[in-house]
């Protein structure tokens, strides 16, 4: 199914070539840090706050994969870095374009629009952004600055933290040792390269630490060593706050499991965040279960669903519409409910190709292997909110999906 049956209804959502001209400015200096909190009420409701405002995290996890690269192949690279065309301009931020009538091709009158244009255009407020992704430390803080001071929209900035043994100075046959001197004192280094960077700049809104750690597929012993894995972040956010006073720290889990280990030794931590996928209706008890082990807001880290063939975009944006009601519903704001939900970001804003074999072609259906959440492998190069049509335009290409137009009547009451 289109999103969009002409190119006039295209232009009626609010992307026209303003935004586009918008796109070409130059990238802004540096500015001013927020000083941001997070804040219990006096009836327990958590909320976070920017400048002493009240800020609901309207995320999309954001990463572009341009077509036939992979980070098993060790051929991917930072988003950040693209620059196909020799324009002096970042592809995917910038130069993006929206194939309206998905024929493959840019017409005249699909002119360059640009990834953070569209994502203030659908209501985006934050995207999450790992310093350390596929083992490169890689910074356009230009490029972020803009982001924020043009478009609106701030950053949780994170370390992988082990994860994929980023960062550890482990092999990938012997996977990330929390329990190892050596390689924890090379995680806390990277922690503190991250903050020293970062930590004055605009557009941070807070750090994130890890991503699904607790996971034996990530490449970790933290599921055998919980103790210590919990320890470690421990040490990391204190590091964080020593070096940082003004951003907090989430931990990014992998749902709920080990929330009362971390509950037990890991007090530095501010956020509870979570990659979470329990279906289309949201999270179910996941708010309840945390407040009853622990004293912290929640924060969905990632979540969201396939639109892969054998599926709809119609059901892709039906699950995404259920798990950010469910968020919304858990705020602080609201009568009932957790009272404890920060927000969440969509995962993810582009098809990845790379997920089910060959980073060349789009997986089909049954292609093989299971990675962690419990899908089918083929279906995980089909989660975006875009898709990158038949690839040939990679990375400039967008075919929005029906979850865009959803996000856009979430988010922009």
């Amino acid at each position: 199914m289109q999103i969009c049956r002409s190119k006039e209804s295209f232009w009626a959502l609010g992307i026209g070539l303003a935004a586009a001209l918008a796109a070409h400015m130059a990238y802004a200096a540096p500015g001013e840090a927020a000083e941001v909190t997070v804040h219990k009420t006096q009836d327990g409701r958590w909320e976070l706050l920017v400048d002493g405002e009240p800020y609901f995290i309207r995320g999309v996890d954001y990463r572009v994969s341009r077509v036939g690269e992979s980070p098993d192949q060790g051929t991917q690279k930072d988003w950040a870095i693209y620059d196909d065309n020799g324009n002096g301009k970042n592809d995917a931020a910038y130069d993006s374009w929206v194939d309206v009538n998905r024929n493959n091709q840019q017409d005249t009158d699909e002119p360059p629009v640009g990834d953070f244009s569209l994502m203030r255009e659908m209501g985006a407020n934050t995207i999450r952004w790992y310093v350390n992704d596929f083992k490169q430390q890689v910074a356009d803080k230009a490029l972020l600055r803009d982001l924020y001071q043009t478009y609106g929209i701030r950053v949780a900035v994170g370390n992988k933290f082990g994860a994929y043994t980023i960062d550890s100075g482990a092999s990938w046959s012997e996977g990330t040792d929390y329990t190892n001197p050596d390689q924890r004192a090379r995680l806390l280094e990277s922690v503190r390269r991250m903050v020293l960077e970062h930590k004055d700049e605009p557009y941070l809104l807070l750090w994130l630490l890890g991503n699904e750690n607790n996971y034996a597929f990530t490449n970790t012993n933290a599921s055998m060593y919980p103790g210590d894995y919990a320890r470690l972040l421990n040490e990391a956010a204190a590091l964080i706050h020593e070096l940082d006073g003004k951003h907090p720290v989430a931990v990014v889990n992998g749902d709920t499991d080990l929330v009362d280990v971390y509950a037990k030794l890991a007090p530095e931590i501010d956020i509870f965040g979570a990659n979470v996928y329990r279906g289309p209706r949201g999270f179910g008890s996941l708010w309840h279960e945390v407040k009853g082990a622990w004293d912290r807001p929640v924060l969905i880290v990632e979540y969201g669903g396939s639109s892969a063939p054998g599926s709809d975009e119609e059901a892709q944006a039906a699950y995404h519409q259920g798990c950010w009601l469910d968020i919304a519903a858990n705020r602080s704001l609201e009568e009932g409910g957790g009272g404890n939900a920060l927000g969440g970001f969509a995962f993810e804003w582009i098809d990845e190709w790379w997920k089910a074999g060959s980073p060349f072609e789009q997986a089909v259906i049954g292609t093989t292997g299971k990675q962690g959440k419990g899908e089918a492998r083929w279906a995980q190069e089909y989660c975006g909110i875009a898709s990158q049509g038949d690839g040939s335009h990679s990375p400039f290409i967008r075919q929005l999906r029906k979850v865009y137009s959803t996000y856009q009547n979430l988010w922009r009451q």
